[in-house]
């Protein structure tokens, strides 16, 4: 008896460290060129990688509010990009879009899928977008939520919209021959003055109070202090999009001015299903039960 309970016991102390392992939600994951990501990683159901917009911001503005929903069908993999958030990245780091597209490929290889769902959000569109076009083979389904594939044009719309809340004449913000990102500065420091600013993402300042009181600005913001000096991000990746022939399931909301509430029709993917829902920019926390229902039917026909 004594050496049954023995063998018991033995039993349970070995099996402990698989136990941990198997409870372990979040791990630093090093690339091949010696950058520390933070991963984390919950729920259940086949694997999906969530790639944060901003850029430069963190997964935490999706699974915090509200976007934690769809852990209940699916495991979610939220990195924080090199430069973003929790992971390392500095001055000298590589921020090409190739080298973010060799991260995501990397961290799928590292925790062995064959094939994962890609959702990203807003300007993580563009990355996932060039991550489907270079690795096709990779990925089961894209799900892009209020996403831009075409900075210039989201841009646009928002210093156009902007404008027309605050009730003046885009002259009054454009200079001959500035760049738009000039001009959307002017628009986004007259809105901040006005406490409009919540108009371009939300029709409810309540939901924009939220988001913000995720947002921590004492991370890491490298990516997303370097990527406006970065012209490849600019490209028109709706032209691109022609050529993905992976199931994609596309996101847009009514109110959604921060990327344009018709930016998707410029989309040009071959097997793409849109949904337009009665939200902002960010559906997930809006509407998350209706969300939820949208992916998860997508899902359950991929394998």
């Amino acid at each position: 008896m004594k050496k049954f309970l023995l063998c018991c016991l033995l039993l349970v102390l070995f099996s402990l460290p698989q136990v941990a392992q198997a409870l372990q939600k979040s791990f630093y994951f090093t690339t091949s060129d010696s950058v520390k990501l933070y991963v984390r990683i919950a729920g259940e159901g086949k694997p999906c990688l969530f790639v944060h917009g901003g850029p430069g911001s963190w997964p935490k503005i999706y699974y915090a509010l509200g976007g934690d929903i769809t852990e209940k069908d699916m495991t979610m993999i939220y990195l924080d990009q090199r430069g973003s958030g929790r992971s390392g990245g500095d001055a000298n780091t590589d921020y090409s879009l190739n080298r973010m597209v060799k991260d995501f490929e990397e961290l799928r290889n590292h925790l062995k899928y064959k094939k994962w769902f890609v959702m990203a959000h807003s300007f993580g569109g563009i990355e996932a977008t060039e991550y489907a076009y270079q690795h096709p083979a990779s990925i089961n389904g894209l799900v892009l939520v209020a996403t831009t594939l075409h900075m210039q044009s989201s841009l646009e719309s928002y210093v156009k919209e902007g404008a027309r809340v605050l009730g003046q004449p885009e002259s009054d913000f454009r200079q001959p021959g500035a760049p738009v990102g000039q001009t959307l500065g002017q628009v986004v420091t007259k809105l901040n003055e006005k406490g409009l600013m919540y108009k371009m993402m939300y029709p409810n300042k309540e939901m924009f109070a939220q988001m913000n009181a995720v947002m921590d600005t004492t991370l890491n913001w490298h990516f997303g202090s370097k990527v406006w000096g970065l012209p490849e991000y600019e490209q028109d990746f709706t032209k691109k999009s022609a050529s993905i022939k992976v199931p994609v399931l596309a996101f847009a909301g009514k109110y959604d001015y921060a990327v344009g509430p018709e930016h998707y029709k410029l989309f040009k993917f071959p097997n793409a299903k849109y949904k337009t829902m009665d939200t902002g920019h960010c559906p997930y926390q809006e509407k998350p039960e209706e969300f939820r229902k949208y992916v998860k039917s997508f899902i359950a026909r991929l394998d």
